[in-house]
């Protein structure tokens, strides 16, 4: 006699990388860019540990990257063959104050045309010249009017591994201005360790009880994105890795999926309500829809490590999905399963073909009743992100 497995119907409720090469884009800021970052690199190598700053001012002391909290600069190491530098940005006036190589600061100076008295290099490497004397006044009146990039978020991470709390600012200290709003396509941008004014929330600052609906909590609030928060939290970093035991995140969300392109999956088989044989290889096949499938990264590395990131000519997220298969206690089940137990689960880590994805359940189930969900994620696994709160199930069960 041929047992059969039925399908129940429910409800889905810091790598720096760094250029080799760098070409301004703009000419009309190239140069004073360049002699903006050596006017500052020359008064950064007059400074010390003990040197009297203005609190939430960033600068370089030596080779490590100085945020000044209370009147006193705290050091963050930038790590084993870095230093600190201001770089000239490329897509906009301005400077970068972050951790770089002795090399790409001096390729980045050079690209923009400015030169200095005496082409040299300091030894500390924190500055790109040992005096400013080419430096214009002009570029120097710049320096003296410019307030440093705004809060390290390197503390909170190496205090949070280790469950500490964080040295410098915290998620509720102000965030001082940086030197340009730039664009976040900025290749320096990208390596710094500090927050362009451009990206600030400002709606953060916010806790939505100025117009809340009945039963709403007021929101927790940040004017500084937040960058900070994983030092308020006793837990490691989740770090890449997946930490049973919880941990703290420190990745930006990413790019959110608009309106018309939100995922939605539909198993094809087993269907709603369909069966199976019993202990015998069966074939999945889920119907997939706005997401870009094929993107999977490392779980075991790269678990949650990067942003949401979507098909900049299509909007579609790009990603991946997954299926999960539990076993009930019978169709009328009304308590709740425990997510640590399943009987089947897979990723869905292959190019859709044809619109569908599947996998094969070798040895089938035994017999009984389960149910069976989608779980449509965002290339590094993160569950993916829509523009709106009110849509329809991004996944399937049966």
């Amino acid at each position: 006699m041929k047992f059969s497995t039925v399908f129940a119907l429910s409800f889905a409720a810091a790598t720096v990388a760094l250029p080799h090469r760098v070409v301004p884009r703009d000419s009309s800021f190239a140069l004073q860019n360049g002699q903006q970052a050596i006017a500052q690199n020359a008064q950064f190598a007059t400074l010390t540990a003990n040197s009297s700053c203005d609190s939430g001012t960033n600068a370089c002391v030596g080779s490590s990257f100085a945020q000044c909290v209370s009147g006193e600069y705290v050091l963050q190491s930038c790590g084993s063959g870095l230093i600190c530098a201001a770089l000239p940005l490329v897509n906009s006036a301005g400077t970068s104050i972050t951790c770089t190589t002795q090399s790409d600061l001096e390729q980045r100076i050079a690209a923009t045309g400015a030169t200095s008295g005496s082409n040299s290099t300091s030894s500390a490497g924190s500055s790109v010249v040992a005096s400013a004397t080419a430096v214009s006044s002009a570029a120097s009146s710049a320096l003296a009017s410019t307030t440093a990039v705004s809060s390290v978020a390197a503390s909170a991470s190496s205090s949070a591994a280790t469950g500490g709390t964080a040295t410098s600012a915290s998620a509720s200290a102000a965030a001082p201005s940086s030197t340009t709003a730039s664009s976040g396509n900025d290749t320096a941008a990208q390596s710094s360790l500090t927050l362009l004014d451009s990206l600030i929330n400002t709606g953060f600052e916010d806790d939505g009880t100025n117009d809340s609906e009945a039963g709403e909590i007021a929101s927790a609030t940040s004017n500084n994105n937040f960058i900070n928060f994983c030092s308020t939290i006793n837990l490691p970093l989740t770090n890449g890795t997946q930490v049973k035991n919880g941990s703290c995140n420190a990745a930006p969300m990413g790019v959110i999926a608009s309106t018309s392109a939100m995922p939605s999956a539909k198993f094809v088989n087993p269907p709603n309500l369909g069966s199976v044989t019993a202990n015998q290889n069966f074939t999945i096949a889920l119907a997939i829809n706005n997401l870009e499938t094929g993107w999977f990264v490392n779980p075991d590395t790269n678990y949650f490590a990067a942003p949401q990131q979507v098909n900049a000519s299509t909007g579609l997220i790009m990603g991946h999905s997954h299926v999960v298969i539990e076993q009930i206690s019978s169709m009328n089940q009304t308590e709740p399963t425990d997510p640590t137990k399943f009987a089947f689960f897979t990723g869905l880590n292959a190019v859709a073909e044809n619109g569908q994805l599947t996998a094969t359940v070798s040895g089938g189930l035994p017999k009984g009743t389960y149910r069976m969900a989608s779980i449509n994620a965002a290339a590094n696994h993160q569950p993916v992100l829509v523009a709106v709160a009110q849509h329809g199930s991004l996944d399937d069960m049966v």
